[in-house]
């Protein structure tokens, strides 16, 4: 990067501040004065990826004047990699080089071989956004991709359930008093980094019904980066009833809205909470009950690292179009229950 900088060229770096969104383009425009060249391929800017490596690509030559409208089209096509701007694009300059330095957001050589680790990518990521008032890198609203397919989902499920049983299980000798384990497994690298969950909804409409929804371990277990565990949280023990309750707790801020009434959003800290006595992962939804969610309709939740929250959660009642969608998505049935989860 120092070197790019020292040519005098405009070089422009990509980055979505949310994980997961990495821009893969390999785009190579040449222009001269009588002919231009395009290459889109595999291939990265190295020698490998031009003459040692197995690679694919696609060369397009353009002779002028006699192609210089095909060219011009092409060009105004990839205008977006090749002249990129918006929210997630930022021209390398002395002082943002600087500052992403400063920042600990260029990894080592021996860290770029490695792979960095995503909880401690989130983890200074929470750091910044409570220490520091202007945020590095900004994002844009992509889509989430179609849900994960029902076997495989159910085949990462009984992994997680046949792990579960092993921890629980005491040893077959016991000189003292046996302790099972964390309802969650904390050491074990994360099956999935999914860009959304969805799930049906329990009852939330009720006299004594304090509206907030649980979510399966399994789930949790699937995807704890997704969830924050187990960094984010802190743990809390409660007397009651003569026996002390133990607590995780993280207050994040949500952004929690309808699709029958997108103009009402909710922007709020979220209790999420696993209460390790009864193995239970739950969240606090009262903005949902205050739309109006009750038993089977569908929420889309995403975690979306922005500014002003870290979360989105959008609710979808039955009989809206989005509700006939994201059912589809709600592959996995929840144990002694009626709801049902899944990943996208």
């Amino acid at each position: 990067m120092r070197e790019l900088i020292e040519w005098n060229i405009i070089v422009c770096i990509i980055k979505h501040r949310i994980p997961g969104h990495t821009f893969h383009p390999k785009i190579y425009l040449f222009e001269w004065d009588d002919r231009a060249e395009i290459i889109i391929g595999s291939n990265n800017f190295t020698e490998g990826g031009f003459f040692g490596n197995y690679e694919g690509c696609a060369r397009i030559s353009y002779k002028f004047p006699d192609d210089i409208k095909e060219f011009e089209k092409a060009r105004t096509e990839l205008k977006r990699f090749i002249d990129p701007h918006g929210p997630t694009a930022y021209e390398l300059t002395d002082d943002f080089f600087k500052e992403l330095i400063e920042r600990d957001e260029v990894p080592t050589e021996a860290e770029a071989r490695y792979g960095r680790d995503i909880s401690r990518r989130t983890k200074i990521s929470k750091q910044k956004r409570t220490s520091e008032k202007k945020y590095l890198f900004g994002f844009e609203d992509i889509e989430p991709p179609p849900p994960l397919p029902a076997d495989l989902l159910e085949r990462l499920i009984k992994e997680v359930r046949k792990r579960k049983k092993k921890r629980e299980k005491p040893p077959l000798t016991r000189t003292k008093k046996y302790i099972p384990k964390s309802p969650i497994e904390d050491q074990v690298s994360d099956p999935l980094l999914p860009a959304a969950f969805y799930m049906t909804l329990p009852t939330l409409q009720g006299k004594n019904i304090p509206g907030e929804g649980r979510i399966p371990l399994e789930a949790i277990e699937l995807a704890k980066d997704f969830w924050g565990r187990p960094n984010e949280y802190t743990k809390n023990i409660s007397p009651r009833s003569g026996e002390g309750r133990v607590y995780w707790n993280w207050y994040p801020t949500w952004r929690i809205w309808n699709v029958e009434t997108p103009q009402d959003t909710e922007t709020q800290a979220v209790r999420m909470y696993l209460y390790e006595n009864s193995s239970d992962f739950r969240f606090y939804m009262r903005p949902l009950v205050n739309a109006g969610a009750d038993l089977g309709d569908v929420v889309r939740i995403r975690r979306i690292a922005q500014p002003d929250a870290e979360y989105e959660c959008v609710l979808a009642r039955k009989g809206t179009p989005e509700y006939s969608e994201w059912i589809k998505y709600c592959s996995q049935p929840v144990r002694n229950s009626t709801r049902r989860f899944g990943y996208a």
